[in-house]
């Protein structure tokens, strides 16, 4: 099979840039390329701020039912 070589820029779907979180390997089984990729950090900042609001709102109504 020919090799090719391609260069392309990683961003998150929010625009933030990942090219310092992404990793070009081998997969393990099938030894085909792979990017792996970490989530953005304002994406998990923004996930992390939701889950709180969640539990802050579940225990406001928690302590109104008891």
């Amino acid at each position: 099979m020919p090799d090719i070589n391609v260069k392309f820029e990683v961003f998150c779907s929010c625009g933030a840039g990942l090219c310092q979180q992404s990793q070009v390997r081998y997969s393990y089984n099938r030894h085909e390329p792979q990017v792996v990729i970490e989530p953005c950090e304002r994406c998990l900042d923004k996930a992390y701020d939701r889950g709180y609001a969640e539990g802050q709102a579940a225990a406001r109504e928690e302590m109104e039912t008891t």
